[in-house]
């Protein structure tokens, strides 16, 4: 399928969606920064190791 790309300058310069935009972003953001590490070690090997199994599993 193919896809087209553009960019596309956003403007916004009514001062009342200006500030709608601005309660939203404040509203919406994240409580605490996201972790650099989400899984620990353990998990990560664990998660390896079912990988493997699986594609083991679906050679012909």
């Amino acid at each position: 399928m193919a896809t087209s790309t553009f960019e596309r300058k956003i403007e916004i310069t009514d001062p009342e969606s200006v500030k709608k935009l601005m309660d939203v972003m404040a509203k919406d953001a994240p409580k605490t920064p996201f972790s650099d590490h989400p899984y620990t070690a353990q998990e990560r090997e664990r998660s390896l190791r079912l990988f493997r199994q699986c594609l083991s599993r679906s050679k012909t």
